[in-house]
């Protein structure tokens, strides 16, 4: 009887241990100032992340995480996290969506600017020119012949300020309706959409967000004519 009591006991035990989860990883909070490192005045293009494909595509997308491990600008007095992208040839081909990517807290604080092959800046967007694109908060254009990078870097008159926005989301429920000696039984599913304010605060980290589009044929292509 005493191993019996043992055993007994010692099986909920298990069971409690089975059933033990990990908790969610909570969303990343908005970073408004910037640790102390070596930041430089022009950024390095060696490492520019390519908007290129591997694979033929009309449509191709790259994320980037921009953290404390990304290198900075110092500019005007402010530093700034930045990365940078290499433009497909044939760019001129193409539709360029780009920007910082609206998280549950936070959302990168995005100045865009384009760069020639020495990378002197080509064009520059200014802040009036950025509008919410889908979940993005970013610039669209299409690049001319002397547009060879893409240089994203967090906006120090940005970062730091709260922004407030009405947005809809989608609500699904479900259910199952028993049979009856008239109908058979039947799952179903309810959409419900709900308006609710919510809060982010602009950022030096964050993700980017890189949309390439095609005009006609795949990306890297000359225009077909």
């Amino acid at each position: 009887m005493k191993r019996l009591k043992i055993v007994l006991v010692a099986a909920p035990i298990l069971v409690l241990q089975a059933c033990a989860s990990t908790p969610p990883v909570p969303p990343s909070a908005a970073v408004v100032t910037l640790s102390d490192k070596a930041c430089t005045k022009d950024p390095v293009l060696k490492d520019a992340i390519t908007l290129t494909p591997t694979d033929k595509k009309s449509q191709y997308e790259v994320s980037t995480l921009v953290d404390a491990t990304k290198p900075c600008l110092t500019a005007s007095n402010a530093s700034s996290h930045y990365v940078v992208y290499a433009i497909p040839q044939n760019g001129d081909n193409d539709v360029i969506t780009v920007g910082g990517v609206q998280e549950p807290l936070r959302t990168f604080a995005p100045s865009v600017s384009l760069l020639d092959a020495d990378g002197k800046v080509a064009r520059a967007f200014t802040d009036d020119r950025f509008a919410v694109l889908g979940n993005t908060l970013g610039v669209q254009f299409r690049p001319t012949a002397q547009d060879r990078y893409i240089l994203v870097y967090s906006n120090p008159a940005l970062v730091g300020k709260s922004v407030s926005t009405v947005e809809t989301r989608i609500n699904t429920a479900s259910g199952y309706t028993a049979p009856t000696r008239y109908s058979y039984g039947y799952s179903y599913q309810t959409e419900r959409g709900i308006e609710g304010k919510h809060d982010r605060v602009y950022s030096h980290e964050g993700y980017v967000s890189v949309i390439v589009q095609a005009m006609t044929g795949q990306i890297g292509a000359a225009a077909s004519h």
